[in-house]
């Protein structure tokens, strides 16, 4: 009797310890996939939650998703298969760390997310090169989409998000993870891409406010996106332009920066909304992300009156420099602000955990006969 009481008591313990001590996943936290299918690569990033707040985990780039639906970089319609390929493969080559670049550096450390959190998400977001290339050619937009969206399902072994974001989404997720830094979420965003650039700011009394859960409050966000107006799509149109070109002002003593931002053919009400609604706002705190954190107040001087190489497509390195603060200007946005060091894809993130835009009405996806479906 007394032996089996014991036994009884072992087991009892056993399945209390069992009960109380959590995975490994379950110490790590959730982690969440997102992918930044941009118009120059696709970029992996997975968010894990922890205690003490989010934490990203660099992946591999791959090629750009819109490249065969667009036929950009010597790639067409039969590039489908292999670009998602790669796309997928991702979520094994994070796993491992990254090949050493020219100087040393892996590409990315690994994180074996298998082992180390529970995977809650998995999302693959497009931005304005796709919303481009379903314009332009939706039958070959559906193809990718519907494959890469079942290769990734089966890999990730759960439903996964697949689409093209909405310019709201876009500057929103901007201004989302601009927000986890601050005390307050009384100001605004400027974000600029390669192919659209994004303002997103709260503005209770604008008409064109969306509500949006943020941090658990209820808030009305205005979001714009340019298509066309990121700083590579504005250069392809004024690349032949010799007082856009790098030194443009090298040899003309009479060069000016209006000689070249004067003409660069940017549609009349360009800005107009959005600088009434940032008046009405009355937003004094601003915040710059994308391609606004590598420029630097010296680039007009180093890259237009002189021929200093910028290591980064110096051909344009002119024209950045001067389209930049003249997009800013547009947008009563001073070109002073201060940097963001956040990304839009962990605005993603949190707005999947958040459900941030339950009551923002469903995303509206104009440019695609297909919707916002994923």
């Amino acid at each position: 009797m007394k032996r089996a009481t014991s036994l009884i008591l072992t087991l009892l313990l056993c399945a209390c310890s069992t009960s109380q001590q959590p995975t490994r996943a379950g110490l790590r936290g959730a982690c969440h996939v997102i992918y930044d299918a941009g118009s120059s690569g696709t970029r992996l990033y997975i968010y894990q939650q922890t205690p003490t707040g989010w934490v990203r985990h660099n992946g591999p780039e791959t090629a750009a998703l819109a490249d065969p639906v667009r036929g950009s970089r010597g790639k067409g319609i039969a590039d489908v298969e292999s670009v998602t390929d790669e796309v997928v493969a991702a979520l094994d080559s994070i796993r491992l760390d990254g090949p050493p670049g020219k100087d040393g550096s892996r590409g990315w450390q690994a994180f074996d997310w298998q082992s180390e959190c529970r995977l809650y998400t998995v999302a693959v977001y497009a931005t304005a090169g796709m919303r481009f290339a379903e314009q332009q050619h939706p039958a070959q937009a559906v193809l990718l989409w519907s494959m890469l969206n079942r290769k990734l399902s089966k890999r990730a072994g759960q439903r996964v998000s697949t689409r093209t974001l909405s310019g709201f989404e876009e500057g929103l997720y901007a201004w989302l993870a601009t927000r986890e830094g601050q005390v307050d979420g009384y100001f605004g965003i400027a974000e600029m891409g390669g192919v659209s650039a994004q303002i997103s700011f709260p503005c209770p009394g604008c008409a064109a406010s969306r509500l949006v859960s943020v941090k658990g409050t209820d808030t009305p966000m205005v979001s714009y996106s340019f298509p066309g107006l990121g700083q590579d799509e504005v250069w392809k149109q004024n690349s032949r332009r010799a007082e856009c070109k790098w030194a443009a002002g090298l040899e003309n003593e009479f060069w000016k920066t209006s000689d070249c931002t004067d003409g660069l053919g940017l549609p009349e009400n360009t800005g107009k909304t959005v600088r009434r609604y940032v008046e009405q706002a009355d937003i004094q705190r601003w915040y710059l992300a994308g391609a606004f954190r590598y420029s630097k107040p010296s680039d007009m001087e180093n890259y237009c009156r002189n021929d200093t190489n910028s290591g980064y497509k110096p051909e344009s390195a002119c024209f950045r420099a001067l389209y930049q603060p003249y997009f800013l200007y547009l947008m009563g946005v001073p070109a002073s602000s201060e940097l963001s060091t956040g990304d839009w894809t962990l605005g993603a993130a949190i707005c999947i955990v958040s459900d941030c835009l339950a009551k923002a009405g469903p995303p509206e996806c104009r440019w695609s006969g297909q919707g916002c479906a994923e």
